[in-house]
C-alpha cells in the first residue's frame, strides 16, 4: 500500500474484474509448467501487475473519462461518480474507480479488464 498525500492507497478488484485476473493467472502458470515463456497472457498479466503498483503510487495516473461519457451500466450497477481507463495491450482496457469516502483511504477499484470489442460495445462506439 502506498500514500498519498495522508491517505493510504489501495487497489482492489470488482468481482467480475477479479475473475479475469485469477483465470488469467491460471492461464500463466499452465503455460509456464508447459514450458511457455512468452505469450500474449503472460504479457497482459504482467501489465495488469505493473498498473496495480502504478495505482498504489498514484490513484490519478490512467485516464480521466468525463462524468458525461460514463456508461450507465457503471452508475447503475457500482454506483460510481468517476471512471479512470488505463490501455492494456492488445487494445484492452482497465477500467477504475476511485473512492475517497473513508477517511483515511483511497480506494482504486478495478472495475473490469475488457477487449477493445467490448470496450467499443460498453461506451457506444460503432464500427465505421
Amino acid at each position: 500500500m502506498g500514500k498519498y498525500g495522508d491517505k493510504e492507497l489501495k487497489v482492489s478488484f470488482s468481482p467480475e474484474a477479479f475473475l479475469f485476473y485469477k483465470n488469467l493467472q491460471k492461464i500463466v502458470e499452465e503455460e509456464k509448467v508447459r514450458g511457455k515463456v512468452s505469450s500474449f497472457s503472460q504479457q497482459l498479466l504482467r501489465a495488469i501487475e505493473r498498473e496495480k503498483t502504478n495505482l498504489n503510487l498514484n490513484p490519478e495516473v490512467g485516464i480521466h473519462i468525463p462524468k458525461k461519457l460514463i456508461p450507465k451500466i457503471y452508475i447503475d450497477f457500482y454506483g460510481i461518480n468517476n471512471l479512470w481507463k488505463i490501455d492494456l495491450p492488445s487494445f484492452y482496457r482497465m477500467l477504475y474507480t476511485i473512492d475517497t469516502s473513508a477517511k483515511i483511504v483511497i480506494n482504486s477499484i478495478v472495475i473490469a479488464i475488457i477487449d477493445h470489442e467490448k470496450y467499443n460495445k460498453i461506451f457506444g462506439y460503432r464500427k465505421k
